[in-house]
């Protein structure tokens, strides 16, 4: 079972990997345009701008790579707070479903956003959730009608009817087989 949905991590790395991208391509952009300038028309004048410009450039280095990496970073940590909030919210929200299915309220579904990350989850919690009303309400219609069984089985004893007793005999050990079949399906 996939407790989180194939397309919800691609999406994730996807949104990361852009981000970087788009931060990389801004500091080269950046670069390019603060690198790109005339060194002059004699070799001289070339000499000279190259080794200003090798001391500027390092030292504004830093202001051309900052603002993008802390743009990226920004950017990175939004990402990561809306991505994590799909996973957060819903486990808040199973914890409190599961809380009141432990106390014997079967009824109670789990409701999801489709964007929520963990909806498999969720579904698969919503499925055992059915199938233990299910069979909590066959248990208590068996156990219903061995008691109904019991009591006319108790009236046939009165009257003396020995083949009225053993059909309900028999039924009644059919349901309790049946009763018996449910709960082995049961793992503590």
């Amino acid at each position: 079972m996939k407790v989180i949905d194939r397309r919800f991590k691609i999406r994730f790395i996807a949104v990361i990997v852009l981000i970087l991208i788009v931060a990389f391509s801004i500091s080269a952009a950046f670069f390019y345009f603060y690198t790109n300038k005339e060194l002059g028309e004699t070799y001289t004048q070339k000499i000279y701008a190259i080794t200003e410009f090798k001391t500027i450039v390092i030292k504004d280095t830093l202001f051309i790579f900052i603002p993008p990496v802390i743009a990226a970073i920004i950017f990175i940590v939004i990402t990561i707070i809306l991505y994590t909030h799909r996973i957060v919210g819903p486990l808040v929200r199973i914890r409190a479903v599961t809380q009141q299915i432990s106390e014997g309220d079967l009824d109670i579904l789990i409701k999801f956003r489709e964007k929520d990350a963990i909806k498999p989850l969720a579904d698969a919690l919503n499925n055992l959730a059915l199938k233990y009303r299910e069979r909590y309400s066959r248990l208590g219609s068996l156990l219903e009608e061995i008691s109904k069984d019991t009591d006319e089985m108790y009236q046939f004893i009165e009257k003396g009817d020995a083949e009225a007793i053993e059909d309900k005999r028999n039924r009644i050990l059919k349901k309790t087989e049946e009763i018996k079949s449910m709960l082995s399906g049961i793992k503590l």
